[in-house]
C-alpha cells in the first residue's frame, strides 16, 4: 500500500519520539497502527466489492449471451414446424371452404340436349 522501507520507518519513528515523547509515543503508534488498519480494511471491502460487482457484470453478460443464442437456436428449430403449421391450417380452410364454394355455385349439369326417357 505505502512504499516505505526501513529507513523511512526508522526516520518516521525517531521523528514521532521526540515530538510526542518517549511516554505518548506508544500510544500514538498504536491510535496510528488502529487508523491503518481501519483504512486497510475499508479499501480491501471496497477492492471486493468492485471485484464482486465486476464479475456479477461478467455473468450477466455470459447469462444474456445464452440467452439469446438459446432463443436464436429456439427460432431455427420452430420454424419448419410453424411453416407445416401454417400449410396444414392453410389446407384444412381449403378443405371448410370446399363444401360453401360448392352450394354457392351450382353444378351445371351435363346439357347434350338430349332427353332421357
Amino acid at each position: 500500500m505505502f512504499d516505505i522501507g526501513f529507513f523511512e520507518l526508522l526516520l518516521i519513528s525517531v521523528v514521532g519520539l521526540l515530538v510526542f515523547g518517549p511516554e505518548q509515543f506508544l500510544d500514538a503508534v498504536r491510535t496510528t497502527l488502529r487508523w491503518v488498519r481501519k483504512l486497510r480494511r475499508s479499501f480491501d471491502d471496497v477492492r471486493l466489492e468492485v471485484q464482486r460487482e465486476l464479475h456479477n457484470d461478467e455473468v450477466m453478460k455470459q447469462l444474456k449471451d445464452s440467452a439469446a443464442e438459446l432463443e436464436h437456436e429456439l427460432r431455427d428449430a420452430t420454424a419448419p414446424i410453424s411453416e407445416q403449421m401454417a400449410a396444414i391450417e392453410r389446407d384444412a380452410r381449403a378443405i371448410e371452404d370446399e363444401p360453401a364454394r360448392e352450394q354457392a355455385s351450382p353444378v351445371k349439369k351435363h346439357e347434350t340436349g338430349v332427353e332421357s326417357p
